[in-house]
């Protein structure tokens, strides 16, 4: 039986230009400003290794038919390494597969195109060079060309398939849950950049190329065509729902500026809380009872946390279970809060000091409807802060500054950043005080003096609006867009919560909802509410009418409901109604396994009382699932 081997100086010029395939690589992440890269021998033996691939195959065909094959590659490389750098420039983020849908629409900026074109890019098209140089010095050294044979070829591809294979599996296992991904490779298929919060991250350990070449297999793979089952399913569901309305306050602040500050982590318990006589959030305590507050107010976010609350929040619909919508589905076409108004005259804008590409806000933030997105470019980190990020009083300042310049009306979103986890902030701004005997651990303490920081930041943005007669002509709504996952609600009242204390602790917990209007009256409501009751709310207050049929209500109106699933599961685990409530202990479970209670009594009752509510939110929870992944939100179908 004849040896499987290969001569090794046939991948010669193939690992020439995997070494120059590397090195592109790293100029990309030059070009795109990435910082030093902490995972560089990672990056290195990745994008060698899928270099290999693409280029090790020219070793299986015989002169001319090499140097073709590796043409058209290197051909392919050049178009996918400049395409990415000239949408960065543009657009400030990365490409992704679904955006090639929208390729009809690059006639309209050519110009803009022409203009980004930049020297650097050259360095794409290096391989080309490489070859040709490769086949003059061959024919001026009257090199002799090898020609595999059939057991040289079988091990040629048998060589390059376990070093992919050895290669991708680093990245496949790198998170801990790599068994989990290869015994449900179905979904890992579907779902391999649904976790990348931010795409520096992945394109920091496998390149730019290994980026794209996952969100292509996972947008070809994900099921995003509907049967006439999903369409009469969504159908069905928006036949019955219930008439939004309009609420006495329709209107109140019609014509006004919407100031909206999604503040990071901010849980519910933590107001009206006292440490050594001083409180945790003083100016949220005290905006609390100037304005609307809802204290029964919740988030519903999936793996996406920050992401899915705004996406729950701008939409009205709900986060979908295993996957992100801000990055799977960020060039669907929404209905969002930012888009009424804009159609509506507003000038819309979304500032938040971290990368446009976190969280892929620099792709979907134009279709939820933005036009100007303010990001951390253009704030200035002062010398000597201690803060790694820009701090929320440096932010909120900054913001004021650029806010003289926004026309009326005019719809602004703010999100904060110092109280995110893990909660650290300098010294000099720690001035909670705790008591002998803290029953607070570490990060619980860092939380809380997170949060008291902020609050502060916030007191100082109200209190410059009030002064410069802003908040006169404003709509203002502050929110806590998830939970913090300390365990807090446990030693700060949980059990004092009006139903299920446990949700007090939890991501998808309790947060506060404030809203401000000068002629609203100080108020504070215990009707369950959501993030997708956000958009409705706001919309009836300035006096529009959302075009969509939306999956909440009202909060002013008469329609209640709670409903939260599961992130990963798609089990719906609570509902919550001023009649009626229902709890799934078991977070996987069925319906059998839960608990119905009469409510407000909060007494067990027979569970087929919730059996109906329970099949209809089963019916909008995978109906709000259906919109996004069928991209039906601005479609007919929806329209109401």
């Amino acid at each position: 039986m004849k040896r499987i081997s290969f001569p090794l100086s046939t991948l010669r010029l193939p690992a020439v230009l995997a070494g120059l395939f590397v090195i592109q690589n790293e100029i990309f992440n030059l070009f795109v400003h990435f910082p030093a890269n902490p995972y560089l021998f990672q990056f290195i033996f990745i994008t060698f290794s899928l270099g290999m691939f693409l280029y090790g195959p020219s070793a299986l065909f015989q002169k001319t038919g090499k140097m073709i094959y590796l043409s058209i590659i290197s051909l392919f490389v050049a178009l996918l390494f400049i395409s990415q750098a000239l949408y960065f420039s543009y657009f400030g983020g990365f490409m992704q597969a679904s955006a090639f849908t929208y390729a009809d629409q690059t006639g309209a900026i050519k110009s803009t195109i022409v203009k980004l074109i930049k020297p650097i890019l050259v360095f794409f098209l290096l391989q080309f060079f490489v070859i040709a140089l490769w086949i003059f010095l061959e024919k001026k050294r009257k090199i002799a060309k090898t020609v595999l044979i059939k057991t040289e070829k079988i091990g040629l591809a048998l060589f390059l398939f376990f070093t992919g294979l050895f290669s991708y599996g680093l990245v496949l296992f790198g998170d801990g849950n790599g068994w989990k991904k290869v015994t449900n490779f179905s979904q890992t298929l579907r779902e391999l950049n649904s976790f990348t919060f931010s795409p520096t991250d992945k394109i920091q350990r496998t390149g730019i190329f290994n980026y794209y070449a996952s969100d292509v297999v996972g947008f070809i793979f994900r099921k995003t065509k509907l049967t006439e089952e999903d369409i009469a399913l969504v159908q069905a569901w928006k036949q019955n729902i219930p008439g939004a309305g309009k609420s006495e306050y329709f209107g109140a602040a019609k014509g006004k500026n919407l100031i909206i500050v999604q503040f990071e982590s901010l849980e519910n318990v933590v107001l009206f809380q006292k440490l050594n006589g001083e409180e945790i959030t003083p100016n949220l305590n005290k905006l609390a009872k100037e304005g609307f507050y809802f204290n029964n107010y919740y988030t519903q976010v999936g793996p996406g946390n920050t992401a899915d609350a705004e996406f729950v929040t701008m939409n009205s619909l709900y986060a979908l279970p295993n996957t992100v919508a801000f990055v799977d589905f960020a060039h669907n076409h929404y209905n969002a809060l930012p888009e009424l108004l804009t159609q509506n005259g507003y000038s819309t804008y979304s500032l938040h000091a971290d990368v446009p590409t976190f969280w892929n806000r620099s792709n979907i933030y134009p279709e939820l409807g933005y036009e100007t997105s303010i990001t951390k470019s253009d704030f200035v980190i002062p010398k000597n802060s201690g803060f790694e990020m820009l701090s929320d009083e440096e932010f909120f300042t900054q913001s004021l500054s650029k806010m003289k310049d926004f026309p009326s009306p005019f719809m602004a979103t703010f999100i904060t950043l110092s109280s995110h986890t893990p909660f650290l902030i300098p010294e000099k701004d720690q001035t909670l005080v705790f008591p002998e005997n803290s029953p607070f651990n570490e990060t619980q303490k860092n939380y809380l003096q997170s949060i008291h920081y902020s609050d502060q930041a916030l007191g100082k943005f109200i209190k410059v609006l009030k002064e410069n007669g802003e908040y006169e002509k404003s709509l203002i709504a502050v929110y806590g867009d998830h939970g913090s996952l300390t365990g807090l609600g446990n030693i700060l009242g949980a059990s004092e919560s009006k139903v299920f204390p446990e949700l007090r602790s939890s991501i998808e917990g309790s947060v506060p909802l404030i809203i401000l209007e000068t002629s609203l009256p100080g108020k504070t409501y215990d009707i369950p509410g959501s993030h997708l009751d956000f958009y409705p709310t706001i919309a009836n207050l300035l006096g529009v009418t959302p075009k969509a049929a939306l999956m909440g209500q009202d909060l002013l109106g008469k329609n209640h409901q709670v409903t939260i699933r599961d992130s990963y599961s798609r089990a719906i685990t609570t509902i919550l109604t001023p009649a009626i409530a229902y709890k799934n202990f078991n977070e996987a479970g069925t319906f059998e396994t839960g608990t119905c209670l009469k409510m407000p009594e909060q007494k067990t009752t027979p569970l087929a009382d919730c059996k109906n509510i329970y099949m209809n939110e089963t019916t909008a929870t995978n109906a709000s699932d259906l919109i996004v992944k069928g991209n039906l939100a601005a479609t007919l179908l929806f329209d109401k």
